[in-house]
């Protein structure tokens, strides 16, 4: 794991990232001339999509049985492929949607709103990403974090236990999964115990965040 972090760590960044990465670093000395230390709150993207699986995998099941016990006895049917690709369609659309929701609810918090928030896409892993370039409090980050993961997920799979829809439970346990990433690194921000004087900024190009801690 520790090697493939590093590999990603050095991949090739992209002109926005590198961008990023340039008004972090202006950040990062502004903060140390004012007393601050980084700690580094990332994780590994393979380390991720397997925690996807340990976490959500307990809630997509805690979800699956009151559906099951809920609707037992209606008649389900499922019609593959077409409702199967119908899922997996919606489920590359709500990937986008996923990002939109992390950017508006961190924008809400952000001092500068719109202008703090960008959208990219990691080529070399397939995966999009929302990062906020201003500094959000411990419970901004985790609303931030968490709003996608309850909007397309957690909520959905509620409606579908009352509605009996099982393509809509499959689209929210795939929702939740997708979130996986999100979950892990909210673990590890409630793990970290917060110091007095301690500012949260997204990594410009990592999966995760760093911390700025008062020395």
């Amino acid at each position: 794991m520790g090697k493939q972090k590093e590999k990603e760590d050095n991949r090739k960044l992209s002109k926005a990232e590198q961008k990023r990465k340039e008004q972090f670093e202006l950040l990062k000395g502004k903060m140390e001339s004012e007393g601050y230390v980084q700690e580094d709150l990332t994780i590994g993207i393979v380390y991720a999509n397997v925690m996807a699986i340990v976490l959500c995998l307990p809630i997509v099941i805690l979800l699956a049985v009151p559906f099951q016990l809920v609707n037992e006895g209606k008649e389900m049917t499922w019609s593959l492929p077409y409702e199967g690709l119908l899922v997996l369609a919606a489920f590359f659309v709500l990937i986008v949607v996923h990002e939109l929701i992390h950017g508006i609810t961190w924008a809400y918090y952000a001092p500068s709103h719109w202008k703090s928030v960008s959208f990219g896409f990691m080529v070399q892993y397939l995966t999009p990403y929302c990062t906020c370039n201003e500094p959000l409090k411990k419970s901004q980050y985790i609303i931030g974090a968490l709003m996608p993961t309850l909007v397309l997920g957690v909520l959905p799979a509620i409606v579908s236990i009352v509605t009996g829809r099982w393509m809509l439970f499959a689209l929210s346990a795939l929702m939740i999964f997708g979130g996986g990433g999100d979950l892990t690194i909210i673990l590890k921000l409630l793990r970290y115990r917060e110091k007095e004087e301690t500012i949260f900024v997204d990594h410009p190009y990592q999966c995760g965040l760093v911390a700025f801690v008062k020395k």
